[in-house]
């Protein structure tokens, strides 16, 4: 059973592996996000692990940066028990890139993040 919860093990934090990421050449942009992601070599405890960069340069104020990660994180939450099933056994490493200066809606968040991930998944099978 999935869980609709975003637990520490989900998230992507280990230096080592955040750096085999970023030299990743895989790469989607439904603005306002890019997405960055590669197959795991570390398969954890989830399938998909993520983390979620929003830009100082962008939003002076940490509470704009904070507000946009909530924003994403429950997007790729609720859109979460879709696209597990649908990996088959593989486990990815997943970064989410604001890319816009203005502050987004729900809406357009999470219409990003499902595209975003089903085309992960398009591309990986």
């Amino acid at each position: 059973m999935i869980r609709q919860t975003l637990s520490k093990a989900e998230r992507l934090y280990h230096r080592k592996l955040f750096e085999e990421l970023l030299s990743s050449k895989n790469s989607f942009v439904k603005y306002p996000l890019r997405v960055v992601y590669k197959e795991s070599s570390t398969p954890g405890e989830f399938p998909i692990r993520i983390a979620i960069s929003v830009g100082k340069k962008r939003f002076k104020r940490a509470n704009k940066r904070n507000r946009i990660k909530r924003l994403i994180r429950e997007a790729y939450r609720l859109y979460k028990p879709t696209i597990i099933p649908l990996i088959e056994g593989k486990f990815f490493d997943i970064l989410f890139i604001y890319i816009d200066n203005k502050l987004p809606d729900f809406r357009t968040v999470n219409k990003s993040v499902q595209i975003l991930m089903n085309k992960i998944i398009e591309s990986e099978q």
